[in-house]
């Protein structure tokens, strides 16, 4: 009987995960799926989604096609030592790739789970509707958090749903990931879409109609939370060493145990700057070095150690607008950015070959490829094999 790889999760990582190992494993093991979703939510265009209604998910079983992945609909509820408990009975496995990814923080702070819509893939059409339900009357969005997500929601509704009045709300300035030329850009283009901007307001509770701040209360009809990052709590209760936010610390082959590797947002890899960051760009290559780690060990191949060059960002500002932000060798923000269409047009391509790298996998017409760099773990966490 051939060895048995179980991948946990079908965002992006899971299902790279999954393709790649089948792919180069050559029938020398089993490759099994297992999720909850029996879709693919393309999350880097969730603010689409908000700001038109358009569905953004992908059937998994188009995905695993012509594949020799088999796909288990279920949720995992446990990862014991060698076998996954889900609500459809127990898999045996010989080792497992986690790729349950994470989500914004709806407990970061009071009412936020009662009040307010999350930025995740269940409820952005919902969103989009109730935006425009309450445009009709002049209404008020408030959109909580001033990260990528936060500017992204806010400029692409502001742009699509004339007559909604939108407020963004950041406990810091906006986009702190990116440079001061960047912030400013993006400064620019919430004033010019007519988007109220908070920097340095941290909201304390959100109640039915108002968000509780130390500036005070700000009044809404509806608000949309992109604030915070907590990582999904299926690895919570096996002891393993933990971030702050939930992710599992991993070795620099992505080992968390010697049965369990753990990719994408679920995953905490230290480096000297601090936690790799999480987000699609990581995940995949991620999830495509532990596909390869896996099939490495259990086929008698070469396993090499995970490391990561950062291409920077892409930043969405709407439909016509965007920021790519170039980073240097330690992905710090170099003042040097390009915006508007062009930067627009290049983050559309950055989220079309998301899924054309998933389809390349499932095709074997291409290996899915990131950079690579001298990222690589602290010590401290090495060896956990």
């Amino acid at each position: 009987m051939s060895p048995h790889l179980v991948v946990i999760g079908t965002g992006y990582a899971g299902l790279l995960a999954a393709l790649r190992a089948a792919r180069i494993a050559r029938g020398r093991l089993t490759v099994t799926l297992v999720g909850a979703s029996d879709q693919l939510v393309e999350r880097v265009r969730l603010h689409e989604q908000a700001a038109s209604g358009r569905s953004v998910a992908h059937p998994i079983a188009a995905l695993l096609a012509g594949t020799a992945v088999r796909f288990v609909h279920a949720r995992a509820l446990e990862v014991a030592p060698g076998r996954l408990v889900t609500d459809a009975g127990v898999i045996q496995f010989d080792r497992a790739i986690v790729c349950t990814g994470g989500s914004v923080d709806l407990d970061l702070v009071p009412g936020a789970r009662e009040h307010a819509f999350a930025i995740d893939g269940d409820r952005m059409a919902r969103l989009f509707g109730e935006a425009r339900r309450i445009a009709e009357c002049g209404g008020r969005l408030a959109v909580c958090g001033g990260g990528l997500t936060g500017v992204e929601i806010a400029t692409e509704l502001a742009e699509a749903v004339p007559g909604l009045r939108v407020e963004l709300v950041s406990a810091s300035e906006i986009v702190p990931a990116l440079s001061h030329k960047a912030r400013e850009h993006a400064r620019a283009a919430l004033r010019r879409l007519g988007v109220t901007v908070r920097e340095g307001v941290r909201v304390t509770a959100v109640a039915a109609d108002h968000l509780d701040t130390a500036a005070g209360p700000i009044a809404f009809d509806l608000c949309a939370w992109a604030a915070g990052f907590r990582a999904m709590p299926l690895l919570a209760g096996l002891g393993l060493p933990m971030a702050a936010d939930g992710r599992v610390i991993v070795d620099s082959h992505l080992y968390a145990r010697p049965d369990l590797l753990v990719a994408g947002d679920a995953a905490a890899f230290a480096t000297p700057g601090g936690w790799l960051a999480a987000g699609c760009k990581t995940a995949m290559p991620m999830a495509a070095h532990a596909a390869d780690t896996a099939v490495a060990e259990m086929t008698g191949g070469q396993m090499d150690a995970f490391s990561f060059g950062d291409p920077g960002y892409c930043v969405s500002l709407g439909r016509r607008d965007g920021i790519v932000q170039f980073v240097d060798a330690a992905g710090q923000p170099r003042e040097r950015i390009l915006k508007g269409r062009v930067a627009a047009w290049i983050k559309e391509r950055v989220c079309r070959y998301t899924v054309f790298a998933l389809r390349a996998e499932q095709r074997r017409l291409m290996a899915y490829r990131w950079q690579h760099g001298a990222v690589r773990p602290l010590v401290a966490v090495e060896a956990v094999r």
